[in-house]
């Protein structure tokens, strides 16, 4: 996975994430006045949008609005804005799948936009990382993050986010399953194999987006030292 931070001028918080061929620019603006149809009397409101790479919205993009949304809402610190506004944006510069999937694209939005939401200093109460996995219709095999000839070769597709943070002693403590969304045909004992693959490959992400996030605040500080 390869990330940028802090890469757009105009807005309070931005990233770019790239990873097996999918690439996402994410902007975060906020915490603002929202419009008086989108305020909470006791929550900070949270509006997300996802345009495609080619073309205009169409429902597919709802859908995966919907998903980061879901994703996104436990972990942020909500209480700490009422009556204000967040609003992300995520442009999908390369889908790297056709439009038949959604799961390469979700991943990397979720990945893309908690590092904005950080660059932007929203409050976050945990962090949450994504991936995709395939199970590959010969051979039953599971592919992390696929690329798109092998996600044409996957009787099933699946996006996996979980809610992660550290405990008192240091360690990755995994909090919450915050999404899991199948496509295609598959098992009990495959859907268990994509769980227990899914939980590592989404504590590797989370301590890459960690060490993203260290440099980014020792560079952001360098001023103290």
């Amino acid at each position: 996975m390869e990330t940028t931070t802090h890469v757009l001028g105009h807005v309070d918080g931005s990233s770019v994430v790239s990873n097996s061929g999918t690439k996402v620019i994410c902007s975060v603006s906020g915490p603002m006045e929202p419009k008086s149809r989108q305020e909470l009397p006791t929550q900070l409101a949270l509006e997300i949008i996802v345009k495609p790479a080619e073309g205009v919205q169409s429902t597919r993009e709802k859908l995966m609005e919907d998903q980061i949304r879901s994703v996104l809402t436990p972990v942020l610190a909500r209480y700490l804005h009422p009556r204000q506004f967040v609003q992300i944006c995520l442009q999908v510069l390369e889908a790297g799948e056709s439009r038949d999937y959604t799961v390469k694209e979700v991943s990397v939005c979720v990945n893309a936009a908690v590092l904005a939401l950080v660059d932007a200093g929203v409050p976050l109460l945990s962090m949450c990382s994504g991936t995709c996995i395939g199970i590959t219709t010969e051979g039953k095999q599971l592919v992390v993050n696929p690329t798109e000839s092998q996600l044409a070769k996957c009787e099933s597709v699946h996006v996996y986010c979980l809610e992660l943070g550290t405990n008192e002693n240091g360690d990755i403590d995994v909090r919450n399953l915050l999404l899991l969304d199948s496509l295609g045909s598959f098992d009990e004992s495959q859907l268990f194999k994509v769980l227990e693959t899914g939980e590592k490959e989404c504590i590797r992400l989370y301590t890459e987006l960690r060490s993203v996030i260290k440099d980014k605040v020792a560079k952001d500080f360098v001023w103290r030292q």
